[in-house]
């Protein structure tokens, strides 16, 4: 039988996808007790478990990768502390030019990424030819190899942080939609599930497409809007692909799963909606891109095909830290690499909440930048 809900906790979570989780079990490892995470829809039914899994440290801008060097490092030792098999393997992440500006772009981020530690270079035709045999090599301009990038499936990663947070009783709740916000004049004083008012001292906000839907539960708006992914696994087939790709022209992302499976998506340009229903324009899109550039995958047959929502920000950069109109009300939001991001996220919110210091790596990515220092300009995501 389901245990009712509490009265009050100390931190609500809204949202037990991996932003959710991983928030939970840095705030435990802080030493943050009364934890409460509460989720709409059902385990991984959101964009946790609709994903490319696809991991990398290295961006085009400063910003952008000093927040995701540190969540590479985070994924490097996820396994240990949360004593759970995640199954992070660094393969690389290999980052492919098809024209003349990407690569300038390419060798531009080289020098942010080297100045900032990470261990990132340009491959030679040799070592294009070793990493990626298969690849159509007429089409390749460049290649940016990132030597720490890699992948987890979300599915070991979800359970490792759900395992965790049971045995150390964070309280997870899912099928628990919220219905309401309670607040001051300056702060957030409750959550509410239908008519139970659950009391928090601390509110944090990360539920993917539904962030603004929570933000105007406050009476607050939220910068950002709400558009759908597709993404496709083919058929199992034998090892072509090493690394994890990105095709920055053809705007790309995909890998080879142990199983043989190549798993990825290709961004196609449309207007911003809300639905999980594919469209067959998208994958006739995504299979032309598999093939321009893999030849050898034409006669491997598409096994899935699926969508996935998200909350995008203006300027496609996250949006973390504290509302600048209402005090404990916590956001991590705007996502366009939320997967990837979780483990930096959770570490640095879980910081301020708990130490009240915003670290540098995450200040750039206020929610009222774009008012007081604009927007983040990144040249290195694959998004349309």
């Amino acid at each position: 039988m389901t245990k009712s809900l509490p009265k009050r906790a100390a931190v609500v979570i809204i949202g037990g996808g991996i932003q959710g989780l991983s928030i939970a079990f840095n705030l435990f490892e802080q030493g943050q007790r009364d934890i409460l995470v509460l989720d709409a829809g059902y385990f991984q039914g959101g964009a946790s478990g609709r994903n490319g899994t696809l991991i990398r440290p290295g961006f085009a801008s400063v910003a952008w990768t000093e927040l995701f060097v540190l969540t590479v490092r985070e994924w490097e030792s996820w396994s240990k502390r949360l004593g759970e098999n995640i199954m992070f393997t660094q393969r690389g992440y290999s980052v492919i030019s098809e024209q003349e500006k990407s690569e300038a772009m390419l060798l531009e981020g080289l020098k942010v990424q080297q100045s900032l530690g990470v261990r990132s270079r340009m491959l030679t035709r040799r070592e294009i030819d070793d990493l990626l045999p298969a690849i159509n090599k007429s089409r390749v301009r460049a290649v940016q190899h990132q030597t720490d990038g890699g992948v987890a499936p979300h599915h070991a990663v979800m359970k490792g942080l759900l395992a965790f947070c049971h045995r150390n009783q964070v309280d997870v709740r899912y099928r628990t939609r919220i219905t309401g916000l309670e607040r001051t004049t300056s702060r957030v004083t409750a959550v509410l599930v239908g008519e139970h008012r659950i009391e928090a001292d601390c509110i944090v906000a990360c539920a993917g497409p539904n962030n603004p839907d929570i933000a105007a539960l406050a009476g607050v708006a939220l910068n950002g809007f709400g558009m759908r992914i597709e993404a496709m696994a083919l058929e199992p087939t034998r090892p072509l692909i090493k690394p994890a790709i990105a095709l920055i022209d053809s705007l790309a992302y995909f890998h080879q799963t142990s199983r043989g499976e190549v798993v990825g998506g290709t961004e196609v340009p449309e207007r911003p909606r809300m639905s999980l229903k594919v469209d067959l324009p998208v994958m006739a899109n995504m299979a032309k891109v598999y093939l321009d550039m893999f030849p050898q995958l034409g006669e491997v047959r598409i096994l899935r095909h699926w969508a996935g929502q998200l909350h995008a920000s203006s300027d496609f950069a996250p949006l973390l830290g504290e509302h600048p109109q209402l005090k404990d009300l916590w956001f991590s939001a705007g996502w366009s690499y939320g997967f990837a991001g979780a483990p930096a996220a959770g570490k640095l919110l879980a910081e301020a909440i708990t130490k009240g210091r915003i670290d540098h790596r995450m200040q750039p990515f206020s929610l009222d930048r774009f008012e007081k220092t604009g927007p983040i300009v990144e040249g290195g995501i694959v998004l349309a």
